[in-house]
């Protein structure tokens, strides 16, 4: 990339403090692009329920495990394959990162790393699940829409507890909401069925390729009849970020990966996978 002379120290400067500003005076609209993408760190979140056969759903995430018998789980050869073809990712090559329990634990990874100056939002996250993350059947839109996006982005830290709070099926929504996400490529189980939440995406639409989180004010929900009026309320709308929707067996990973998350999900698998599960984490360097 060219630069006019002097200014890639401010451009440093500028993506230290994790801001993206546009401006003729400095650098072309393409130069600026090209910097700011190559120097983007990219994730790759996995979670085990992806190598199930079939996706359990469900509104209440339940307490034990699913049964062996109505899950087949995929073959250790052909998970591993998918991952060295699809991923580039092997044992002789591990990738440094964690190795968690839950999935909502990432989300806390990465805040940790953040603290830490290992990882600089924003980042780009390849999203390998059978689920979306959004927060599709709970409460949580209407805690980030009527609470946190109150705040400044850098207070942001959701809930623990109660209505709306942290979990394995809406961490992906709770990162958006703290701005740290730069593109999310979603990667979809076989048989995936739309579990996206349309109310984070832009123009409510899942077709529209953004994620655009809105603030609403305190309490709109309660006066809303049907959930579809609220397309035709004012909103003060959340920066866009890139939402790509891939199958399984049309992705092809050509970035380098600078950190990788392997989660067991142990409400959304059988105990029949946990061999599988033990068997991946080879291909990650534990932090």
């Amino acid at each position: 990339m060219r630069l006019l002379r002097g200014h890639k120290f401010l451009l440093d400067f500028i993506f230290a403090q994790g801001l993206y500003i546009r401006t003729r005076t400095l650098y072309s609209h393409k130069d600026f692009n090209s910097y700011f993408n190559s120097n983007m760190q990219v994730i790759l979140d996995i979670d085990l329920d992806f190598f199930l056969d079939k996706i359990f759903y469900c509104e209440t995430e339940p307490r034990g495990r699913l049964a062996n018998g109505d899950y087949a789980v995929e073959p250790i050869r052909s998970a591993k394959a998918f991952l060295k073809e699809s991923c580039g990712l092997s044992e002789k090559n591990p990738i440094p990162g964690y190795v968690c329990i839950h999935h909502k634990e990432v989300f806390l990874k990465w805040h940790s790393m953040i603290n830490q100056g290992l990882l600089k939002p924003p980042f780009e996250v390849f999203h390998i699940d059978a689920h979306a993350d959004l927060g599709f059947g709970d409460k949580s839109c209407l805690y980030i829409m009527e609470e946190l996006l109150h705040k400044p982005a850098l207070n942001r830290f959701p809930k623990l507890n109660g209505e709306g709070r942290l979990d394995n099926g809406n961490f992906l929504a709770f990162a958006a909401a703290c701005q740290w996400l730069s593109k999310v490529t979603y990667v979809t189980h076989p048989k995936w069925d739309d579990d996206i939440q349309w109310v984070h995406m832009k123009d409510f639409s899942k077709d529209s390729g953004f994620l655009q989180l809105k603030k609403m004010p305190r309490h709109f929900a309660h006066k809303l009849k049907d959930p579809q009026e609220i397309k035709k309320l004012p909103f003060e709308p959340d920066p866009l970020i890139p939402f790509e929707i891939i199958p399984r067996d049309q992705f092809s990973l050509n970035k380098k990966i600078d950190f990788a998350f392997l989660s067991q999900s142990p409400p959304y698998t059988p105990r029949s996978a946990d061999k599988l599960f033990h068997q991946l984490q080879a291909i990650i360097t534990r932090l």
